[in-house]
C-alpha cells in the first residue's frame, strides 16, 4: 500500500487558529422531526432537506414543513427512516428510506398524487426488490440507481418505472451497498459492505472488482466502503469501516491500485460522509469524533468536537452527514439534533476578555498606534494586543491607590497621550504605564475627581483664542482645559459662567465631533443635536425633533456622528434610527429602514455606514439604500454589542461587548442578498390545499370558493431577518407589511380578476422591485354575471310589455263585450221593444174596433216576442258570468233549454256530450256565440222542422270542439238565402245569425239539408 507520504510529511493539525467556524444548533425545539439527521440536500428552488428518523423535514431558514409516513396511506412519505435524498433534473425528490423502499415527491401535483410509493411486493417481480434503501444516484440516461441493504445496486427506469438487476447478481459477490459516486466516463463507483469497490459502466453494464475482496477475512483496505466522495480535482476519498479514509487520486483510478490512506491528523473513524467548500477544504462527518476539515492547499486538518462547556461547538460527535449548499453555508446532520455554520460571519473575529475579579470587563474606547499595537480602554484598566499576535497584555492604571477606568484615548497634536478615565483626564506614558493629571486640575470642583461619571468624549477646539482639550464628564454638562493658561473651566466657574454664555442644556453629553470646517457638533441626551461654531464665539445651536416637522430628526437622543468623504453628515440617535443631515438646508432624512436603537457609526472603503444597532452589526449602503444586519451567531448568547466602533489605519473594525470584542475588515464581508427569492408554497381554500395550482400563471376560481389563503417562503439562511409584504391588486390599497408571516388570507371576496403579489426582504422597509406574483379570477354567481342581467331584463321587460298586451286587450275584450251586449240589446231588445210598441198601438186600434179575434191575437204575440225578449236578456247575463266559463254550463243550460220544448212537441231528444266537461272556455265572446249558435240551431229545429227526433251529440277533443245537431224534419235548401220566420216571430235570425256568428268564432259550419230528408248541423271551433 502506498501511503500518502506528501501528506504525512508536511500537515499538521490546527485547532482555531485562523480558522474557527461557530455552530449553530438547530433541533426539535425549532421544529425538526427528529434529532437524529441522517442526509441533507438543497433543491433547486433553494429549500434545504432533512431526512431523520423520523421522517423528511423541508426548510426555509426559520419554519419546517414535516412530512411523515402514515399507515394504510400511498399519498404520503413510504418510509419514516429517511437514509437519502436525491433530486433529478426535472426537479423531482427521490427520499430513500430504510423501512419503506423509496418515493418519490414533485410538489407541482395535487397533494394527494404529490408522493408517489415503491414499496416492495413479492408479487410484483419488476417492483423494488426490498424496502431497505441505503443511497440513490442517477446516471447520464436518467437511470436511478439505489443501494440496498441486501440485493445489490438496482437499477429504476423512471419512465416504465421499473426495477431491475443491473447485473449478474451470481457474480457480484456481496449483496449489501452503502455508498455510489459517478466518474466522468459513465464509471459509477459502489461502496459495499464486505466487498470493497465494484465499478459499474452504467451505459453498457460491464463492470469491474477486486475479486481479492471475495476472501471476507482477506487483509485488504476498506473492505466495507461507507462513504464515497468526488473532489474538485475529481479525486475520490472514502469512508470505510476499518476507520480509516482512503483518497484515489485522479490519475490512479484504477480499481486494483491501492488507494493512499488519509493526511496525518486525520482521526481514525469511520467517515460518513464528505463534503469540499470553496476554500478547497474537504469536510469529514466521523461517526465519533465530530467533524474533521482537511485544506488541501495549506494541508493543514482542523477538528471540531462537541465541548458542553464552550458555545458554538458541535452538538454532537455522532456527525451522520455534512453538506454545503450553493452559498457556502455548512451543515452537519448529528445524533442530536442539527448544526449549522455559515461562512458568512466568518471574517468577524470575536477576542475574548479575562475576567481578573467578580466583575464584567466592558471596552469602553479603542486606539492603533503607529506600530499597529491595539489599545483597548476598559473597566478594568489597559488591554494591548501587539500586531500579527493572539497574546493580550492587561495593564492595570493606578493613581493614588485607585485602579482606574480608561473611558477614552485621546492623542493630541504634539503627540501627548491623554486618557480619560472615572478619575479625571491624565497624560499617559505608555512606556512606563503611569499617568498624570493636568495640571491645576485639583482646582476645578468637577475635574479634580469626577462623581459617578467617566470622561466619554475629547476633541481639541479653540476658545477665545486659546487651544482647550474639549471633554465631556458625562453627566456634568462639558468642561474644557486651556492649554495656554493652564486650568480647567467647567460649570462650576462663576466668572466664565459656560452653561449660560453657550446655552449648554444638556447634562449628559455624549460625544464631540469637529467636522471639516472646525465647527464642534455635539450628541446630547435628551435636547437633539448641537452645532457650535468654530472658536466658541456664540452660543450653541440646536437642532431637535418636531412631531409635526418631516425635516427634523427624528430623536433627541443623539448617540453618534459622521461626516463622510463627500461632506455629508449622518447621525445615530438611541430611539429613531439613522439620519442623514444636510447642513446647508439644515433638514433631516430619516433612513426609515434602520434599526432604532442605532449606536456607534464608522465607514469602510466604499464610504458605506456600518452600524452597532440592538446588539447586532448592521450596515446601510448609502447609493443604492440597502439595509442589512449581520446578526453573529456567537453574540446570541451574550448582551450584544454596544457602543462606538473604532476604524484603524487598515480600515479594520473594533467593536466591543461585555467581557470581549470584535474586529473585521469590511472589505471582506460579504453582502447579504437583500431580497431572497420568494415561491408560492400552497393555496387552500376552506383549508383544503390545491398547492398544484400554484405552478399555473393563472387560478380560476368559482364564486363559492372566495375564502382562501396563500402560503409563501423565501428559503434564507444568514440570519432571521426575512420579512415579506404581499398585495392583493383590487383589495389591498397598498402593500401589506407581513413581517415573518409567511400566509395571506382573503375573505368573501367578489367577483372578479385579482393580482397576488409577494415578495421578501432581508431588512424591513427595504426598496425592492422583484416580486412573484399570479392571477386569481373568481368567476362571479351566474346571477351577477352580466348575460344574466341582461336576461332578466329582457324577461321583466317582456312580461311588462305581455302584462300591458294583456291588460290593453281585456280592457279591448271588455270594451267588445260592451258593444256586443250593446249590439244585442240594440238588435234584439230594441227592435222587439219596438215591434211591442207598435203592436200595442194596433191592439189599441182592434180594441176600439171591437175586434176581439185579431186583438187576442195581437195581445199574444206582444206576450210571446216579451217572453223571448227575456229569454235573451237572460242568456246574455249567464253569457257574461264567468262563473259559466266551463263546457259543463253550457251543455246543462242547452239541456235544460231543449228537453222541455221537446217534450212539448212531443219531439224525441236525445243529448251527447262525449267531452272534458270541466273544460273552460275563459273568453267570454267564445262562450257566448258557441252557446247562441247551438241554442238558435236547436231552437229552429224545434219551431220550424217538423221533426219527430232531435239528436245532438257535443264532443271535445283537446282544445277543439265538435258539434252535431241532427233532426228528421221537413229539410230545406241547404244553400237558399233564407231564414225561417214562417211564424213572423220577432227575435229570430235564423240560418243567417248563425253564420254571422260562426265566422265571428272562425269556426267551420257545415249545414246538410234537403227537403224532405231532414237537417244536419255539423259545427268545428277552437275553444281555447
Amino acid at each position: 500500500m502506498r501511503l500518502f507520504l506528501i501528506f504525512i510529511l508536511l500537515c499538521n493539525t490546527a485547532m482555531a487558529q485562523g480558522f474557527n467556524p461557530y455552530f449553530t444548533k438547530i433541533g426539535t425545539e425549532k421544529g425538526l422531526s427528529h434529532k437524529k439527521i441522517n442526509c441533507i440536500i438543497q433543491d433547486k428552488r433553494g429549500f434545504m432537506w432533512f431526512g431523520t428518523e423520523d421522517g423528511l423535514n423541508r426548510y426555509d431558514g426559520r419554519y419546517f414543513t414535516v412530512f411523515r409516513s402514515e399507515p394504510n396511506v400511498t399519498s404520503c412519505l413510504s418510509g419514516n427512516i429517511v437514509s437519502d435524498i436525491y433530486e433529478d433534473k426535472q426537479g423531482l425528490l427521490w427520499i430513500a428510506t430504510a423501512d419503506g423502499g423509496m418515493t418519490k415527491y414533485d410538489y407541482r401535483q395535487p397533494p394527494s398524487k404529490q408522493f408517489r410509493q415503491f414499496k416492495h411486493d413479492r408479487k410484483n417481480p419488476e417492483g423494488i426488490p426490498e424496502n431497505g434503501i441505503n443511497k440513490i444516484t442517477e446516471d447520464n440516461q436518467g437511470n436511478l440507481w439505489l443501494a440496498t441493504s441486501g440485493s445489490y445496486a438496482v437499477r429504476f427506469n423512471k419512465k416504465t418505472e421499473k426495477f431491475g438487476p443491473a447485473l449478474n447478481e451470481k457474480d457480484m459477490g456481496t449483496r449489501g451497498i452503502l455508498s455510489f459516486e459517478s466518474d466522468r466516463n459513465d464509471i459509477l463507483w459502489v461502496g459495499r459492505i464486505g466487498g470493497g469497490l465494484l465499478k459499474i459502466n452504467t451505459r453498457t453494464l460491464a463492470y469491474k472488482e477486486d475479486r481479492r475482496y471475495h476472501n471476507l477475512y482477506a487483509n485488504l483496505p476498506h473492505n466495507t466502503v461507507t462513504s464515497i466522495f468526488k473532489d474538485k480535482t475529481n479525486a475520490f476519498w472514502l469512508g470505510s469501516w476499518d476507520n480509516k479514509v482512503y483518497r484515489y487520486s485522479p490519475d490512479r483510478l484504477d480499481i486494483g491500485v491501492s488507494p493512499e490512506e488519509a493526511p496525518a491528523g486525520v482521526p481514525a473513524d469511520e467517515m460518513a460522509s464528505f463534503a469540499e467548500d470553496n476554500s478547497n477544504r474537504i469536510w469529514m462527518a466521523g461517526k465519533n469524533t465530530g467533524i474533521t476539515v482537511y485544506n488541501r492547499l495549506t494541508r493543514q486538518v482542523y477538528h471540531f468536537r462537541h465541548n458542553p462547556y464552550v458555545e458554538g461547538t458541535l452538538t454532537n460527535d455522532h456527525a451522520n452527514v455534512v453538506y454545503i449548499d450553493r452559498s457556502g453555508i455548512v451543515w452537519v446532520g448529528t445524533d442530536n439534533g442539527l448544526n449549522k455554520y455559515n461562512p458568512l460571519f466568518s471574517p468577524f473575529v470575536q477576542y475574548p476578555l479575562k475576567k481578573r475579579d467578580d466583575n464584567n470587563v466592558i471596552v469602553y474606547d479603542f486606539y492603533k498606534d503607529e506600530q499597529q499595537k491595539l489599545w483597548i480602554g476598559t473597566s478594568d484598566g489597559i488591554v494591548t494586543k501587539e500586531n500579527n499576535s493572539q497574546v493580550l497584555d492587561y495593564r492595570n492604571v493606578m493613581y493614588k491607590g485607585q485602579k482606574l477606568a480608561v473611558t477614552k484615548f485621546f492623542i493630541d497634536q504634539d503627540k501627548t497621550f491623554y486618557i480619560g478615565t472615572d478619575y479625571t483626564l491624565f497624560k499617559y506614558d505608555p512606556a512606563t504605564n503611569t499617568v498624570i493629571p493636568l495640571p491645576h486640575t485639583d482646582e476645578d470642583p468637577v475635574m479634580k475627581k469626577l462623581f459617578s461619571s467617566r470622561i466619554v468624549s475629547i476633541v481639541r477646539d479653540t476658545i477665545n483664542n486659546h487651544p482647550v482639550l474639549l471633554v465631556s464628564p458625562y453627566g456634568h454638562y462639558l468642561a474644557y482645559y486651556d492649554l495656554r493658561e493652564s486650568k480647567w473651566v467647567s460649570r462650576t466657574d462663576s466668572v466664565q459662567q459656560i452653561l449660560k454664555r453657550y446655552d449648554i442644556k444638556d447634562n449628559l453629553i455624549r460625544k464631540f465631533y469637529a467636522d471639516r470646517n472646525g465647527n464642534i457638533l455635539i450628541a446630547t441626551n435628551k435636547f437633539g443635536l448641537g452645532d457650535w461654531q468654530r472658536g466658541g464665539i456664540s452660543p450653541i445651536k440646536y437642532y431637535s425633533s418636531g412631531i409635526m416637522d418631516k425635516n427634523s430628526i427624528s430623536s433627541d437622543n443623539i448617540f453618534d456622528i459622521y461626516q463622510n468623504r463627500e461632506g455629508n453628515f449622518w447621525i445615530s440617535t438611541y430611539g429613531g434610527g439613522l439620519n442623514y443631515f444636510d447642513k446647508g438646508t439644515d433638514k433631516f432624512t430619516h433612513i426609515r429602514s434602520s434599526s432604532n436603537l442605532t449606536e456607534g457609526i464608522a465607514s469602510d472603503d466604499e464610504d458605506d455606514l456600518w452600524m452597532l444597532c440592538n446588539g447586532h452589526v448592521n450596515k446601510y449602503e448609502i447609493k443604492s439604500k440597502l439595509y442589512s444586519s449581520y446578526e453573529l451567531p456567537f453574540l446570541q448568547s451574550s448582551e450584544g454589542l454596544m457602543g462606538y466602533i473604532y476604524k484603524d489605519n487598515e480600515n479594520n473594525l473594533y467593536a466591543a461587548g461585555v467581557n470581549y470584542y470584535i474586529t473585521f475588515n469590511p472589505g471582506k464581508i460579504a453582502k447579504i442578498p437583500p431580497n431572497p427569492e420568494v415561491f408560492l408554497t400552497d393555496f387552500k381554500i376552506f383549508n383544503k390545499s390545491f398547492s398544484h395550482w400554484l405552478d399555473h400563471k393563472t387560478i380560476v376560481l368559482n364564486y363559492f370558493q372566495n375564502f382562501f389563503s396563500i402560503e409563501f417562503s423565501a428559503p434564507e439562511y444568514t440570519g432571521d431577518n426575512v420579512s415579506y409584504s404581499y398585495m392583493l391588486e383590487g383589495v389591498d390599497k397598498s402593500w401589506i407589511q407581513a413581517g415573518k408571516h409567511n400566509s395571506a388570507n382573503y375573505t368573501n371576496l367578489a367577483g372578479g380578476k385579482y393580482r397576488f403579489k409577494v415578495k421578501a426582504t432581508n431588512w424591513n422597509d427595504t426598496e425592492v422591485s422583484n416580486y412573484k406574483s399570479i392571477i386569481i379570477i373568481i368567476t362571479p354567481p351566474f346571477w351577477l354575471r352580466w348575460w344574466f342581467s341582461s336576461i332578466i331584463v329582457i324577461i321583466i321587460s317582456t312580461i311588462a310589455y305581455f302584462f300591458y298586451r294583456y291588460r290593453v286587450n281585456t280592457l279591448l275584450e271588455q270594451q267588445a263585450i260592451r258593444n256586443g251586449i250593446a249590439q244585442d240589446l240594440h238588435d234584439q231588445i230594441g227592435s222587439t221593444l219596438s215591434s211591442i210598441s207598435v203592436y200595442s198601438e194596433v191592439a189599441k186600434i182592434y180594441q176600439g174596433q171591437d175586434k176581439a179575434t185579431q186583438l187576442n191575437n195581437i195581445l199574444e204575440t206582444i206576450s210571446h216576442t216579451a217572453n223571448e225578449m227575456i229569454n235573451d236578456m237572460a242568456d246574455i247575463v249567464w253569457a257574461i258570468n264567468p262563473k259559466n266559463d266551463n263546457l259543463n254550463s253550457i251543455m246543462v243550460r242547452i239541456e235544460n233549454f231543449a228537453r222541455p220544448l221537446c217534450k212539448v212537441k212531443n219531439i224525441n231528444f236525445t243529448f251527447r256530450h262525449v267531452a272534458k266537461s270541466q273544460a273552460n272556455i275563459a273568453a267570454t265572446w267564445i262562450r257566448k256565440n258557441l252557446y247562441l249558435i247551438l241554442k238558435e240551431t236547436i231552437n229552429n229545429a224545434i219551431k220550424h222542422a217538423d221533426c219527430a227526433n232531435l239528436d245532438v251529440e257535443v264532443r271535445v277533443v283537446d282544445d277543439m270542439l265538435y258539434a252535431r245537431i241532427k233532426d228528421d224534419g221537413i229539410g230545406f235548401v241547404s244553400n237558399a238565402d233564407f231564414s225561417y220566420d214562417a211564424t213572423g216571430s220577432l227575435g229570430g235570425n235564423g240560418m243567417t245569425n248563425i253564420r254571422l256568428r260562426a265566422e265571428e268564432l272562425k269556426a267551420k259550419l257545415v249545414i246538410d239539408s234537403n227537403p224532405g230528408s231532414g237537417t244536419v248541423i255539423q259545427l268545428s271551433v277552437r275553444i281555447k
